[in-house]
């Protein structure tokens, strides 16, 4: 990537919306994560855009979108936590290893900490050492361990 080539980290606007579906596309493929309990459709990225638009935020290249990221809260009943759940985070490959991912996540964690999160969760599929060496380096400990079941029917 030439130094020209500013990249920009900008709030996600609906006309976004196709490019980051297609990126995400090309990235959360079910032949590399069979089993990820959340699909990448269309309708998950409209609706989290739709309820929590001022957690989506996309990076831009000669004002193209390649990569974004995807937050909402979460408040629990009977506790005075609130938290922040990051969903979906991504960065077409050409332009992986250039820090774009984590400024895309750093904006986000901005953004939930002057929402009042004071903690932040994400989940990442076993095996996908990538994003769990990711997001130790953006300061996650792993907390818990847990088991999802299949059953086919």
């Amino acid at each position: 990537m030439k130094k020209e080539e500013e990249i920009s980290i900008r709030d996600m606007t609906i006309d976004d919306l196709p490019r980051v579906f297609h990126i995400g596309e090309e990235i959360f493929t079910s032949d590399r994560f069979p089993f990820m309990y959340r699909t990448w459709d269309q309708f998950e990225i409209a609706s989290l855009y739709t309820t929590d638009a001022e957690f989506c935020v996309v990076a831009e290249r000669n004002r193209k979108v390649i990569g974004f990221a995807m937050a909402t809260t979460i408040k629990k009943l009977r506790s005075a936590w609130k938290y922040g759940y990051v969903v979906w985070l991504g960065v077409k490959r050409r332009y992986r290893k250039h820090g774009i991912g984590e400024r895309l996540y750093k904006e986000v964690e901005k953004r939930l900490e002057q929402a009042g999160i004071r903690m932040i969760i994400v989940d990442i599929e076993q095996g996908n050492d990538e994003a769990l060496n990711f997001f130790k380096k953006m300061g996650f400990n792993i907390t818990k361990q847990y088991t999802w079941m299949t059953k086919t029917l």
